[in-house]
């Protein structure tokens, strides 16, 4: 295909997420607006106020932009059994939240300070919650027996009309542009993390796997369920959360055992009901290309292709036969860096992984307190390279 030949923005990223041909490379950019926590001290740079509605920002990044965006929807499938109640306390500069259950009390606690951003209340999934953690949430069996009983499967009616209306609106907006859905299910230890600590988790894979693996299964049937229900939908796209499931944290033989089989059989799962995968990794991916490469998922989203020891040639041989990547400049080390840095990053791109099988996107996100120019620029190079 050729300029000739227009795709709408749903064709042209779900081929080159099937590294099918496309009448041109497509662009999506995640722009993520932070925390106001974390714009503290910085001016916000995005073109749209950080008061505008999301219809407001996807029409000024497709219609202003040109870029490929996708729209977001989730999925209403958990809720805790009848009689579930929760309180929060402070002492001194310590948040406590504790949730009483049938199976026992779930307690938490973080350092209440001024980098804490969500007030007075512990979710369970949060990556402020890694840094802040007193006390984790999961600790024990009975830790996960409580959290069983909170994060429970409930696939009721009640939550499918939920999970329904949000759909709607979300196809209302794809509709208008032609964008396709996408809807995230699963983080398996980028989740367990938030729950057990960064530290704890590490340590339990050793000292407890049982006890891993068993939170690793409860929220994988919970996943699989989330697909059925999901079959027949208007979702095109569905993303697993593996941001921390990466060798900063663990070696290929733990993934092995605790999420390889569990991806594969869920992304065979999407594949069954004609949608397409998209797995986030970012770093710590360089000695675990091999393994990345034995799973089932369509696409790759956010590699850090500026990450220390990346080799992007060994990257698209481990990868690139049969996966698709949404891949380009490093939020860290190009966007932040200005225009030229990210211009010869958007060059890099092409130049190593050619135009079949790839979305241009930033690794893994615009933030509203980077230089805005630099966003411009990939913008730009991507138009200067983007056509098959």
């Amino acid at each position: 295909m050729g300029k000739g030949v227009a795709m709408t923005t749903r064709e042209r990223i779900l081929s080159a997420m099937k590294r099918e041909q496309v009448d041109r490379v497509p662009c999506c950019v995640i722009f993520n607006p932070l925390q106001a926590t974390s714009r503290k001290g910085y001016t916000w740079n995005f073109p749209w106020p950080s008061s505008a509605t999301l219809q407001e920002q996807v029409q000024y990044q497709v219609e202003g932009l040109g870029l490929d965006q996708i729209i977001n929807a989730g999925i209403h499938l958990t809720a805790p059994v009848s009689g579930v109640t929760s309180r929060t306390w402070i002492e001194e500069d310590i948040l406590h939240k504790s949730y009483d259950t049938p199976a026992g009390e779930l307690h938490a606690s973080v350092r209440y300070n001024e980098n804490w951003p969500h007030g007075q209340d512990i979710p369970f999934y949060s990556d402020f919650n890694v840094g802040h953690f007193v006390e984790p949430w999961i600790q024990n069996d009975a830790d996960l027996a409580a959290f069983t009983q909170i994060v429970r499967l409930c696939d009721t009616r009640e939550m499918r009309d939920k999970t329904a209306s949000e759909m709607n609106r979300a196809k209302q907006m794809a509709q208008q542009y032609h964008l396709p859905i996408a809807t995230s299910v699963g983080m398996g230890l980028t989740g367990a993390q938030h729950l057990f600590g960064a530290e704890g988790l590490c340590m339990m894979t050793v000292d407890n796997p049982g006890l891993v693996d068993a939170y690793m299964e409860h929220e994988h049937q919970i996943n699989l369920r989330a697909i059925e229900v999901l079959s027949g939908s208007d979702v095109d796209i569905v993303r697993r959360n593996g941001f921390y499931e990466t060798a900063d944290f663990f070696g290929p033989k733990t993934l092995e055992q605790f999420v390889g089989p569990r991806v594969r059989r869920e992304a065979d799962a999407v594949r069954a009901v004609g949608m397409v995968t998209s797995y986030t990794v970012h770093t710590g991916v360089a000695p675990i290309l091999s393994y990345l490469s034995s799973l089932t998922v369509d696409t790759f989203f956010g590699i850090d292709i500026a990450f220390q020891n990346i080799d992007l040639d060994a990257l698209k041989r481990e990868l690139c036969p049969n996966k698709g990547l949404w891949i380009g400049p490093s939020s860290t080390f190009h966007l932040w860096n200005g225009p030229d840095a990210t211009r010869k990053a958007v060059q890099q791109v092409f130049e190593t992984f050619g135009k079949t099988g790839i979305i241009l996107s930033p690794g893994v996100s615009a933030h509203s307190i980077m230089p805005w120019e630099s966003t411009l620029a990939m913008i730009d190079e991507w138009k200067k390279w983007r056509y098959v």
